[in-house]
């Protein structure tokens, strides 16, 4: 598998984690797509850096846009717990 494509794979695992994160669903799913996350990032070690034969733009571009997805889901969780621990809060006061 090429690299482009193990990052191609990674951006739809991030994709798959904060549709599974953003909604109320059990636990359970979460782990599972952060496992799934874990092995798929655990690949890239194994990446021999000599045998990437793909364009380098195209790469660099793609990793742009995984790190930028990191980011956005990073925000979208922090947004969320922010929201969580204001309604905790109101609960709380009540």
């Amino acid at each position: 598998m090429s690299f482009l494509n193990n990052l191609n794979d990674t951006y739809e695992l991030l994709n798959k984690l904060e549709d599974v994160m953003m909604k109320k669903d059990n636990n359970n799913l979460v782990k599972k797509q952060l496992l799934s996350l874990t092995e798929d990032l655990a690949r890239y070690k194994d990446i021999d850096a000599k045998n990437i034969k793909s364009d380098k733009d195209e790469i660099k571009s793609k990793i742009i846009d995984v790190l930028n997805r990191i980011n956005d889901i990073e925000i979208n969780v922090k947004n969320k717990l922010i929201l969580t621990e204001k309604y905790n809060s109101y609960l709380n006061s009540q």
